[in-house]
């Protein structure tokens, strides 16, 4: 056991030896390839590059650095990185040494020093510490760096110089730097282009040469900028240059005082070129203006002024906004080849005069108005498409713009038209403005036009009404007349059949045989029915005639007057009727209320089986701002598809023989409602009763 664990103990003594030969080998080539590849980067760097330990002892230098300060690297090697530079003091040695710990803390350190190179030249360096960790994040190695700090400031302001030189030739404002003289300096690409000149043709040129036309106004700026030493900053200068002679153009710029040369200053120029923007600043400014018109006249319109003044005004305001001398509006004579002038500014005409301009292609009116489109003439001694009227020609206009205007059922009414006598430059906005203006005026006259045919055609409907209204009157008298002769007259006769009837009856009933008792009995029936349809008939015309004056109506007083006068027909039928709520106060008449009601409770009695004694019941709810009176019987009902029908006059669904009465009632009772704003229905079915209610206006005042 002894020698096991022996030969045991030595295997694994072995074994750690071989392992640690194997990490030997490992990290002296990883060193080694480290060592390589430092002295690889360090010496293909155009810069002065140092490889320290973390102590700081210099593992590895390029050739660059040792040519530049004469060093040797075999002298150098392995030395303290801040011995390496003999002509340093001590007090730098402890500035590197500060720095080089910092690195190998793992944080970027960095000191300046002066440092003598090998030309015997002193200059400023910065040096660099920069810390490279393994892959346990311990710092390895420490990369230092020296940068010569005049050389990178030279750089720097190369690259400064050329970052400004493209920016100001590649600027798309126009720039110049101008001498103590006010000659050109510098100047980019833009601002030549502005000025119509090349860049070289600038240079040593005063502003006077290169822009004569502008130069007074410049060189006073010039000279308040160089007195005062401030600025002038977003003046607006409007003049021409020599790239576009005779056109006006704007510009907006700022001048400020610049070192040129010792004790001198010139002038610094910032051009920006504003000409389409002034142009729509005007554009839009000449639109706001002409909209502001256009809602002044449509307010106009809508107070509905007379014609005369609204032409008046829209003439004024358009030849205002336009800038012109004249507009006028021409209306189309009808039947007739001519425009008639019916407003006008800007000429010394009479309208008394009637002053016409021909509405054909000779004209510009006429143009326009035959073409159905805006015209814009821009030169009228150079127009091609009419002639003009003798009244252009007689005012010398050069310039103008028509329009047509519409009238009633988009006929055409007349013409707008602005003019100048000046070569005007009239635009499609122009037009559009004149266009939106001759709207105006075409709904002005439209429903003016339309006001006219109403007010005729009222007229004339009134004539009618009022014969109408005669006629209905005479009719009516008539009716009157024809409702007294058949309640007077008809009835005379029928009452002396009727009492001749009785007497035959009471005095000479035993003188007739059981037939001749049968024909007196039928003759006093016959009566009878008719004297009560004479009633009904006449009580429905009045219900149509009747002028009503609404009123408190008691319901609950109504009924008790109808139970009182139908008592004896009640205990005739054994009929029951019953009221089973308190009937409220409703707004109606209560002359028509009670003959509605009265009809309803008197089917409710009539139609009911002959082995049956009637039953009725009467309530009341609220429905809403109504009160709806309901009339409930046990009779033999209505079958759903008649219950429209049912309040036709004459209507019927039984013969006479079964149940009397004349089929007007429900008719009545209709139109009664229907006078008094009312409304009436159905609730039934055959052989389960019927429920009739009414519905009729809360009185407010209860």
């Amino acid at each position: 056991m002894e020698l096991q664990a022996f030969l045991l103990g030595s295997i694994l003594i072995i074994l750690g030896m071989f392992c640690w030969n194997i990490y030997l080998v490992k990290r002296l080539y990883h060193e080694t390839q480290i060592n390589r590849s430092y002295n690889h980067i360090c010496n293909q760097n155009c810069q002065h590059l140092f490889v320290l330990k973390p102590h700081g002892n210099l593992l590895e230098i390029n050739e660059k650095t040792l040519n530049d300060y004469g060093l040797r690297k075999e002298n150098i090697r392995g030395k303290p990185f801040w011995l390496v530079f003999s002509q340093i003091t001590a007090s730098t040695q402890r500035k590197l040494q500060d720095a080089i710990a910092k690195a190998a803390q793992g944080d970027l350190a960095t000191v300046n020093i002066e440092l003598l190179q090998a030309q015997n030249t002193a200059n400023k360096f910065k040096f660099s510490f920069t810390p490279i960790t393994d892959r346990q994040g311990q710092v390895s190695v420490i990369v230092a760096e020296i940068c010569d700090i005049h050389q990178v400031n030279q750089a720097e302001l190369t690259q400064k110089h050329q970052l400004l030189e493209s920016f100001f030739q590649n600027a798309s404002i126009g720039l110049a730097i101008l001498d103590d003289k006010w000659r050109h300096v510098h100047i980019n690409e833009t601002l030549a282009v502005i000025n119509g000149k090349s860049v070289k043709e600038h240079i040593g040129k005063a502003v006077r040469e290169m822009i004569p036309k502008i130069a007074p106004k410049l060189e006073s700026i010039y000279q308040q900028v160089s007195s005062t030493g401030e600025p002038v900053h977003g003046i607006e200068i409007t003049g021409e240059t020599p790239k576009e002679p005779g056109t006006i153009r704007n510009w907006e710029a700022s001048y400020f005082s610049l070192p040129v040369s010792d004790n001198r200053n010139g002038i610094g120029c910032v051009v920006l070129e504003v000409t389409e923007r002034q142009k729509a600043k005007i554009s839009l400014a000449n639109r706001l203006k002409q909209q502001a018109v256009v809602a002044q006249l449509g307010q106009l319109a809508l107070s509905e002024v007379e014609l005369s003044a609204l032409f008046k005004e829209a003439t004024a305001l358009v030849a205002q906004s336009l800038g012109v001398d004249a507009c006028k509006i021409l209306e189309l004579v009808p039947d007739n080849n001519d425009l008639l002038l019916r407003s006008s500014v800007g000429l010394e005409l009479d309208l008394r005069d009637n002053i016409t301009v021909e509405a054909n292609f000779k004209s510009q009116a006429g143009y326009a108005l035959l073409s159905g489109q805006p015209v814009i003439l821009d030169n009228l001694n150079e127009e091609t498409r009419f002639t003009g009227s003798s009244l252009l020609h007689e005012n010398q206009y050069i310039s103008g713009v028509s329009t047509i205007i519409l009238g009633a059922e988009k006929q055409p009414f007349g013409v707008l038209e602005a003019h100048s006598t000046e070569q005007h430059q009239f635009s499609q906005d122009d037009a559009n403005f004149l266009q939106s203006v001759a709207n105006i005026l075409s709904a002005a006259i439209t429903r003016k036009q339309a006001k006219d045919e109403n007010l005729q055609l009222n007229a004339t409907l009134e004539a009618r009404v009022k014969e109408r209204t005669k006629q209905l009157e005479q009719v009516n008298q008539e009716l009157e007349a024809f409702c007294y002769s058949v309640s007077h007259d008809l009835r005379a006769p029928l009452r002396a059949i009727q009492g001749f009837a009785q007497v035959l009856m009471e005095d000479y009933e035993s003188l007739f045989d059981d037939i001749g008792r049968e024909y007196l009995n039928r003759i006093t029936t016959a009566a009878a029915y008719l004297d009560t349809l004479i009633l009904d008939l006449l009580a429905y015309s009045r219900l149509g005639r009747t002028q009503i004056q609404f009123g408190q109506v008691n319901l609950a007083n109504v009924v008790e007057e109808i139970l009182y006068e139908l008592e004896s027909e009640l205990q005739e039928n054994q009929a029951q009727v019953t009221i089973k709520t308190t009937l409220p106060l409703v707004r109606s008449q209560q002359n028509i209320l009670k003959s509605v009601i009265t009809n309803l409770i008197t089917n409710a009695i009539k139609f009911v089986d002959s082995n049956a004694h009637p039953v009725v019941g009467i309530w009341a709810e609220q429905r809403g701002e109504y009160v709806r009176l309901w009339v409930e019987d046990n009779g033999i009902g209505i079958a759903p598809q008649h219950q429209e029908r049912i309040f036709r006059v004459f209507e019927r669904l039984h013969g006479i023989e079964s149940y009397i009465g004349t089929g007007i009632g429900l008719a009545i009772v209709k139109r009664g409602m229907e006078s008094l704003n009312g409304k009436v229905g159905v609730c039934s079915n055959l052989n389960q009763g019927s429920r009739f209610w009414i519905e009729l206006p809360e009185n407010i005042n209860q």
